[in-house]
Protein backbone atom coordinates (compact mmCIF):
# COMPACT_ATOMS: atom_id res chain seq x y z
CA UNK A 1 0.00 0.00 0.00
CA UNK A 2 1.17 3.12 -1.11
CA UNK A 3 2.44 6.00 1.70
CA UNK A 4 -0.68 8.21 2.46
CA UNK A 5 1.67 11.48 3.26
CA UNK A 6 3.47 10.45 -0.13
CA UNK A 7 0.44 9.63 -1.92
CA UNK A 8 -1.13 13.20 -1.12
CA UNK A 9 2.32 14.98 -2.05
CA UNK A 10 1.35 13.76 -5.53
CA UNK A 11 -1.69 14.67 -5.87
CA UNK A 12 -1.35 18.01 -4.80
CA UNK A 13 1.66 18.64 -7.30
CA UNK A 14 -0.36 17.21 -10.10
CA UNK A 15 -3.50 19.34 -9.50
CA UNK A 16 -0.72 22.26 -8.98
CA UNK A 17 1.10 21.41 -12.31
CA UNK A 18 -0.25 24.25 -15.11
CA UNK A 19 -2.55 22.11 -17.53
CA UNK A 20 -0.87 23.89 -20.29
CA UNK A 21 2.97 23.46 -20.70
CA UNK A 22 4.08 27.28 -22.81
CA UNK A 23 6.50 26.96 -25.43
CA UNK A 24 9.13 30.09 -25.34
CA UNK A 25 11.11 31.91 -27.26
CA UNK A 26 13.01 35.30 -27.25
CA UNK A 27 15.87 37.07 -28.70
CA UNK A 28 17.59 40.50 -27.92
CA UNK A 29 18.79 43.09 -30.31
CA UNK A 30 21.57 45.58 -29.68
CA UNK A 31 21.09 48.98 -31.09
CA UNK A 32 24.37 50.40 -33.10
CA UNK A 33 24.11 53.93 -34.43
CA UNK A 34 26.91 55.41 -36.05
CA UNK A 35 29.32 52.92 -34.74
CA UNK A 36 27.96 53.29 -31.27
CA UNK A 37 25.89 50.94 -29.00
CA UNK A 38 23.23 52.80 -27.96
CA UNK A 39 20.59 50.60 -26.36
CA UNK A 40 18.67 47.07 -26.93
CA UNK A 41 15.86 45.76 -28.00
CA UNK A 42 14.36 42.65 -26.01
CA UNK A 43 11.48 40.10 -26.98
CA UNK A 44 10.84 37.34 -24.70
CA UNK A 45 7.42 35.29 -25.95
CA UNK A 46 5.60 32.02 -25.30
CA UNK A 47 2.57 30.54 -26.30
CA UNK A 48 0.15 29.02 -23.25
CA UNK A 49 -3.09 28.91 -22.25
CA UNK A 50 -3.96 32.59 -23.48
CA UNK A 51 -2.38 32.37 -26.54
CA UNK A 52 0.61 33.77 -27.46
CA UNK A 53 1.92 36.69 -25.04
CA UNK A 54 4.98 38.32 -26.15
CA UNK A 55 6.60 41.17 -24.17
CA UNK A 56 8.53 43.83 -25.75
CA UNK A 57 11.49 46.05 -23.73
CA UNK A 58 12.84 49.09 -25.67
CA UNK A 59 16.00 51.06 -23.94
CA UNK A 60 17.94 53.54 -25.65
CA UNK A 61 19.82 55.89 -25.13
CA UNK A 62 22.09 58.50 -27.21
CA UNK A 63 24.89 59.95 -25.47
CA UNK A 64 27.24 63.03 -26.73
CA UNK A 65 30.15 63.48 -24.47
CA UNK A 66 29.01 61.19 -22.24
CA UNK A 67 25.97 62.97 -21.03
CA UNK A 68 22.60 61.55 -22.35
CA UNK A 69 21.37 63.59 -25.10
CA UNK A 70 18.23 61.31 -25.69
CA UNK A 71 16.21 58.94 -23.90
CA UNK A 72 13.61 56.18 -25.08
CA UNK A 73 11.74 53.45 -23.38
CA UNK A 74 9.21 51.18 -23.93
CA UNK A 75 7.63 48.26 -22.08
CA UNK A 76 5.02 46.42 -24.13
CA UNK A 77 2.84 42.90 -23.58
CA UNK A 78 0.70 42.15 -26.31
CA UNK A 79 -1.56 38.98 -26.53
CA UNK A 80 -2.72 37.56 -29.61
CA UNK A 81 -4.57 34.77 -30.69
CA UNK A 82 -5.12 32.72 -34.12
CA UNK A 83 -3.38 35.58 -35.78
CA UNK A 84 -5.67 38.32 -33.81
CA UNK A 85 -4.79 41.03 -31.35
CA UNK A 86 -6.39 40.07 -28.13
CA UNK A 87 -4.83 42.93 -25.93
CA UNK A 88 -2.11 44.92 -25.96
CA UNK A 89 -0.62 47.68 -23.27
CA UNK A 90 2.39 49.83 -24.07
CA UNK A 91 4.10 52.40 -21.99
CA UNK A 92 6.69 54.64 -23.66
CA UNK A 93 8.68 57.43 -22.52
CA UNK A 94 10.00 59.24 -24.96
CA UNK A 95 12.89 61.49 -23.97
CA UNK A 96 10.08 62.92 -21.38
CA UNK A 97 7.18 62.51 -23.45
CA UNK A 98 4.93 59.58 -22.18
CA UNK A 99 3.24 57.96 -24.64
CA UNK A 100 1.07 54.61 -24.68
CA UNK A 101 -1.39 52.21 -26.79
CA UNK A 102 -4.54 50.08 -25.03
CA UNK A 103 -5.64 47.47 -27.71
CA UNK A 104 -8.35 45.28 -26.38
CA UNK A 105 -10.41 42.79 -29.24
CA UNK A 106 -14.56 43.31 -29.15
CA UNK A 107 -16.74 41.13 -30.91
CA UNK A 108 -16.06 42.49 -33.90
CA UNK A 109 -13.80 45.34 -33.72
CA UNK A 110 -10.53 46.56 -32.39
CA UNK A 111 -11.25 49.42 -29.22
CA UNK A 112 -7.72 51.51 -29.11
CA UNK A 113 -7.44 53.89 -26.24
CA UNK A 114 -3.69 55.55 -27.19
CA UNK A 115 -2.12 59.24 -26.76
CA UNK A 116 -2.41 60.04 -29.86
CA UNK A 117 -5.12 57.88 -31.54
CA UNK A 118 -8.93 56.85 -29.80
CA UNK A 119 -11.47 54.47 -31.67
CA UNK A 120 -11.28 51.53 -33.85
CA UNK A 121 -9.51 49.39 -36.23
CA UNK A 122 -10.32 46.30 -38.21
CA UNK A 123 -9.44 42.62 -36.40
CA UNK A 124 -7.33 41.93 -38.77
CA UNK A 125 -5.23 45.13 -37.78
CA UNK A 126 -1.01 44.47 -36.43
CA UNK A 127 1.39 46.25 -34.70
CA UNK A 128 4.58 48.20 -35.04
CA UNK A 129 6.39 44.90 -33.54
CA UNK A 130 7.53 43.32 -36.83
CA UNK A 131 8.32 39.73 -35.32
CA UNK A 132 6.42 37.59 -37.45
CA UNK A 133 6.60 38.32 -41.09
CA UNK A 134 2.93 38.12 -42.11
CA UNK A 135 2.35 41.32 -40.55
CA UNK A 136 4.07 42.58 -44.06
CA UNK A 137 1.21 41.48 -45.73
CA UNK A 138 -1.67 42.89 -43.38
CA UNK A 139 -3.10 46.61 -43.08
CA UNK A 140 -3.26 48.73 -41.33
CA UNK A 141 -0.35 49.03 -38.97
CA UNK A 142 -1.39 49.71 -34.98
CA UNK A 143 1.72 52.23 -33.57
CA UNK A 144 2.61 50.55 -30.12
CA UNK A 145 3.39 53.81 -29.45
CA UNK A 146 0.62 56.27 -29.69
CA UNK A 147 -2.19 53.54 -30.83
CA UNK A 148 -2.83 55.22 -34.56
CA UNK A 149 -3.44 53.38 -37.37
CA UNK A 150 -0.27 54.40 -40.05
CA UNK A 151 -0.55 55.38 -43.24
CA UNK A 152 2.59 52.99 -45.05
CA UNK A 153 3.74 51.09 -48.22
CA UNK A 154 5.34 47.95 -48.08
CA UNK A 155 7.98 46.91 -50.98
CA UNK A 156 10.18 44.25 -51.09
CA UNK A 157 13.72 45.89 -51.13
CA UNK A 158 17.01 44.92 -53.68
CA UNK A 159 18.37 42.39 -50.99
CA UNK A 160 16.88 39.07 -50.53
CA UNK A 161 14.38 38.80 -48.18
CA UNK A 162 14.09 42.73 -46.85
CA UNK A 163 11.29 44.95 -47.05
CA UNK A 164 11.45 48.84 -47.04
CA UNK A 165 8.37 50.39 -44.89
CA UNK A 166 7.71 53.69 -46.10
CA UNK A 167 5.02 56.50 -45.00
CA UNK A 168 4.35 57.26 -41.05
CA UNK A 169 6.99 55.07 -40.21
CA UNK A 170 10.20 54.52 -42.17
CA UNK A 171 12.42 51.45 -41.75
CA UNK A 172 13.72 48.55 -43.37
CA UNK A 173 13.25 44.90 -41.96
CA UNK A 174 14.94 41.91 -42.82
CA UNK A 175 13.69 38.13 -42.39
CA UNK A 176 15.11 34.78 -42.87
CA UNK A 177 13.83 32.15 -45.41
CA UNK A 178 11.76 30.91 -42.68
CA UNK A 179 10.15 34.49 -41.94
CA UNK A 180 11.28 35.00 -38.69
CA UNK A 181 12.60 38.66 -38.11
CA UNK A 182 16.46 39.26 -37.86
CA UNK A 183 17.06 42.98 -38.83
CA UNK A 184 16.50 46.45 -38.64
CA UNK A 185 17.58 49.46 -40.14
CA UNK A 186 16.52 53.08 -39.76
CA UNK A 187 17.11 56.90 -39.55
CA UNK A 188 18.11 58.20 -35.92
CA UNK A 189 18.48 61.71 -35.45
CA UNK A 190 20.14 61.66 -38.82
CA UNK A 191 22.60 58.95 -38.47
CA UNK A 192 21.76 55.43 -39.38
CA UNK A 193 21.31 52.64 -37.30
CA UNK A 194 20.75 49.35 -37.34
CA UNK A 195 19.89 46.12 -35.08
CA UNK A 196 22.46 43.41 -34.64
CA UNK A 197 20.84 39.90 -33.13
CA UNK A 198 23.00 39.91 -29.32
CA UNK A 199 21.32 36.66 -28.31
CA UNK A 200 18.29 34.66 -28.73
CA UNK A 201 16.38 30.75 -28.79
CA UNK A 202 14.03 29.58 -30.09
CA UNK A 203 11.22 31.06 -33.38
CA UNK A 204 9.43 34.55 -32.27
CA UNK A 205 7.43 34.17 -35.69
CA UNK A 206 6.48 30.39 -35.64
CA UNK A 207 4.88 30.56 -32.26
CA UNK A 208 3.13 33.66 -33.29
CA UNK A 209 1.49 31.53 -35.71
CA UNK A 210 0.80 28.88 -33.94
CA UNK A 211 -1.34 30.23 -31.72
Amino acid sequence: MPNRRVFLSGVAATLAAPAFAAETADREFRIIRDGDDIGSHRLDAAVGANGFEIAITIRIAVKILGITAYRYEMDNREVWREGRIVSVDSRVNDDGTEDRCIINAREDVLSIEGSRFSGEAALDAVTTSYYAAPFLERRPWLSTQSGAPLELSINQDSRERWWNVRGELDTNLGYDDAGEWIACEFDAGGEPARYEIASGSGRIGELWSSA
